[in-house]
């Protein structure tokens, strides 16, 4: 189905574009409030007096909230508005992460991540949701490279960021750094933010406005199928990002730096695909460049798990886990564009299922690798059989799309 979005080319609304930098920020804060305490989570574990698996609900418990507050936030937005939830979330999430900072102990900690997920979802879903305002076509997908590419520098920071405050202070001190970073989000919003949404493109509030809304993307089976697409290979790349620090540190005997060292060094191969992907968009289809993305990561999560299984060694399973990062700095963007172009007739509540559903789901998947055991066979496993999946599903809805 086309949206007459595609059809004419113009974008929803007339609105500027807010400064790039600090939106990239906002909309990819999930990575760095996920990845910077990646390291520390067997420390968090030990001092918290719990089971590495509970500390892992943290992780998840973020990850799901980080979803329904898209669901909830971005319908919302398409009623009242972009820059309300945008200052509502940063400061959320801002006053969760002192939560985190101060938790006495590990349920405390858990219900102060559901917050800030909650929080980080609200502004990450309305930032879409102002590229999809003000842009259009090619434009759109190099905006979004752009957010990507940005964003892809969080995976990198932030493990090493980490790595450095448990040098200098507790696991603690992380939290006090991403409170920081809230309040800094809030006063960008503040003071160079306008609203992107103008109260004549509004589309009402409330269950019933809202619930319409939802309905008439999900009845697009393109969007379906680029959703579905979305949630299965985040739960097998998910399964990389929580299971990953233990496989390291525990199974192959890493420590904390050496480990952040594997997880920037894979991140950085984000970073330069990215890149890649913004210059070549406009020679290619979006929808190619994904499915090449889909493949490539199933090829990498492939050898992860053959290399597991043969026993060679932790060297060969970070090369092919940078494969799988790797692809993803052509996966993130063209799904995000492709997603918010079938479903321009409502940004907000497009840029909600596309990032809810699938960080939401990505999210429960996120210890099934360590309830198989927490291995690189069993991470391995979980993430060639979930992006396999995901390369099914692509593949079964182009060919449709152009027999359709």
């Amino acid at each position: 189905m086309t949206t007459e979005r595609e059809r004419t080319g113009r974008p929803a609304t007339g609105g500027v574009l807010p400064p790039i930098v600090p939106l990239a920020l906002i909309v990819g804060v999930s990575p760095f409030a996920t990845d910077m305490y990646i390291p520390a989570l067997p420390t968090i574990a030990r001092e918290l007096g719990t089971s590495a698996s509970v500390v892992q609900l943290s992780l998840t418990a973020f990850l799901v909230a980080f979803a329904v507050g898209q669901l909830l936030a971005g319908p919302v937005s398409d009623g009242i508005g972009r820059r309300p939830l945008l200052l509502v979330g940063t400061a959320g999430f801002a006053l969760a992460s002192v939560g985190c900072a101060l938790a006495p102990d590990a349920t405390t900690l858990v219900v102060a991540r559901v917050v800030q997920g909650l929080a980080g979802a609200a502004g990450s879903v309305a930032g879409r949701a102002m590229v999809s305002d003000t842009t259009t076509g090619p434009r759109t997908a190099k905006v979004f490279g752009t957010l990507a590419a940005i964003n892809a520098i969080g995976p990198v920071v932030a493990p090493l960021a980490g790595g450095a405050v448990l040098t200098v202070g507790s696991w603690r001190l992380m939290f006090v750094v991403l409170a920081v970073l809230g309040a800094v989000f809030t006063a960008a919003v503040a003071l160079r933010f306008g609203e992107t949404l103008p109260a004549t493109a509004r589309g009402g509030t409330g269950f019933r406005a809202n619930g319409r809304r939802i309905r008439d993307l999900m009845a697009i089976g393109r969007f379906r199928a680029y959703v579905l697409t979305g949630v299965l290979s985040t739960i097998g790349f998910f399964a990389y990002i929580a299971t990953s620090s233990f496989v390291f540190q525990r199974q192959y005997g890493f420590s904390e730096q050496l480990y952040t060292l594997v997880f920037a060094t894979n991140a950085s191969m984000m970073i330069v695909t990215t890149l890649v992907f913004r210059r070549v968009v406009g020679r290619f289809s979006e929808d190619t460049l994904l499915t090449a993305g889909l493949v490539v990561g199933a090829m990498g999560s492939a050898a992860v798990l053959v290399f597991a299984v043969a026993g060679t060694g932790p060297v060969a399973v970070w090369c092919a886990l940078a494969v799988v990062t790797g692809a993803w700095g052509f996966v993130l963007p063209a799904a995000m564009t492709r997603t918010q172009a079938v479903g321009a007739a409502h940004p907000g509540t497009a840029a909600a299922l596309q990032g809810g559903l699938t960080f939401g789901l990505g999210g429960l998947g996120t210890p099934l690798a360590g309830a198989l055991g927490g291995t690189a066979t069993a991470m391995g496993a979980v993430m060639a059989t979930l992006i396999a999946a995901a390369v099914v599903v692509q593949l079964v809805a182009t060919r449709r799309g152009r027999s359709a």
